[in-house]
């Protein structure tokens, strides 16, 4: 009960303001499946919501929908078509659908083939469906119990794609045994047996999760130990802003402003996560740090609202292991998706052959193509207006500078 009014329903709350659609079904063991609008107990995500959001996303150039009726259960099928895999596999090729689409056979009403279909409507974040689902029962035959019931459940879709598991703050380590409690649901907790103890299919779908005891709250990928699960220190952009700054004590209600504001859900999604190999054969899932969002996010205001080069530039200030690398593979994935912006070109200087190798190894993850400069005789990738991706050592930039002053 201390959990429910202390942390659950103050985390409710706060969604509902953002204009979630919010299931609130107190406290207790759920007893009908269709309060949350499902079928039954085993079913992980929202199948009518799922149908009904994607028909209504995807239309004609004359606004008419296309989908079929036998098309969505088939992409609904489709979505639901991992068993065999790893969590780790299933969620990135979940991820891929949800940014690229998927495909059905015919567009029955323009005649086009193989029509792309967008799972996610990111041009119009406000077509897409946000449901807050709390006491999200879920049966789990097999397992050591008999079902689990995480805290709260985010819905893009009718999809699962945040999953927040709460603990009162007079629990002694609350964040701690929320992780554990997480673990547990998505079988990912190590231990000698083996034992299923969850249904990792809910996790097939998921962003981040989040632990919270109201007053702290924190958020991870599937990867993540508890060591990576990570505060959300500030809320960007500042309109958003409904928390006095420093937040201490509001920890929560800055994670719920910063991240699960629809715009910038959204916005996490298609542009701040990424699958990465930290070392051979091991890949883990990413999803941006609050001051890599922040940092981008001012990039492109400057580069949008600066009348001069002096205010379209800037200083991101970084410390080591801050993740600079990766804010600027953010940053190009955010650039390239926008109209006005996604021609501009690109030259990242380094001043170390290191420093020039591991930034080519993370740039791979911009999905683009990288030019780099060795010699004057590459002079030509920097002289035309394409927008690509360039990077050169700051000793061959001079080198080139000096090239062109002598001729």
């Amino acid at each position: 009960m201390a959990e429910y009014i202390n942390v659950e329903k103050p985390f409710l709350d706060k969604l509902r303001q953002l204009g979630w659609q919010v299931i609130d079904q107190g406290i207790g063991v759920p007893q009908d499946p269709a309060k949350s609008l499902r079928e039954h107990f085993k079913q992980v995500l929202l199948p009518q919501i799922f149908k009904d959001t994607i028909k209504s996303i995807n239309k004609t150039a004359d606004d008419r929908e296309w989908l079929t009726d036998r098309q969505l259960d088939d992409l609904l099928t489709e979505i639901q078509s991992f068993s065999g895999k790893t969590l780790h596999e299933a969620n990135k090729e979940i991820h891929r659908l949800l940014i690229k689409g998927t495909t059905v056979n015919k567009n029955e009403l323009t005649g086009e083939v193989n029509p792309t279909v967008r799972l996610v409507d990111f041009k119009n974040y406000e077509k897409n469906s946000f449901i807050a689902i709390n006491q999200f029962r879920l049966l789990t035959p097999g397992a050591s119990r008999q079902g689990i019931i995480p805290d709260i459940v985010l819905f893009l879709n009718g999809l699962p794609l945040v999953v927040v598991e709460a603990k009162d703050f007079d629990v002694a380590e609350p964040l701690s045994e929320a992780f554990l409690q997480i673990t547990r649901y998505a079988n990912t907790r190590e231990d000698d047996y083996g034992v299923k103890e969850g249904e990792e299919r809910l996790f097939h779908y998921n962003l981040f999760s989040i632990i919270t005891h109201g007053n702290e709250a924190r958020v991870g990928t599937i990867s993540a130990d508890f060591d990576f699960y990570n505060n959300w220190v500030d809320i960007f952009p500042e309109e958003y802003k409904t928390v006095a700054f420093p937040p201490d004590e509001e920890r929560q209600e800055v994670m719920i402003c910063g991240m699960l504001n629809k715009e910038i859900l959204v916005d996490i999604l298609k542009h701040y996560t990424l699958f990465m190999e930290i070392k051979k054969g091991v890949e883990v899932k990413i999803v941006a740090r609050y001051n890599q969002y922040r940092a981008v996010g001012k990039i492109i205001r400057n580069l949008r609202e600066g009348t001069n080069p002096k205010e379209k530039g800037g200083v991101v200030w970084h410390t080591q292991g801050s993740g600079k690398s990766l804010t600027m593979v953010f940053l190009i994935r955010k650039l390239r998706s926008s109209d006005d912006l996604k021609d501009l070109k690109i030259i990242s200087i380094v001043d170390r052959v290191d420093l020039e190798e591991q930034l080519a190894d993370t740039l791979k993850y911009a999905n683009e193509s990288l030019s780099i400069i060795d010699s004057k005789t590459d002079l030509n990738l920097l002289d035309d207006d394409t927008g690509n991706l360039n990077l050169v050592m700051i000793h061959k930039f001079l080198q080139i500078t000096m090239f062109r002053l002598s001729r």
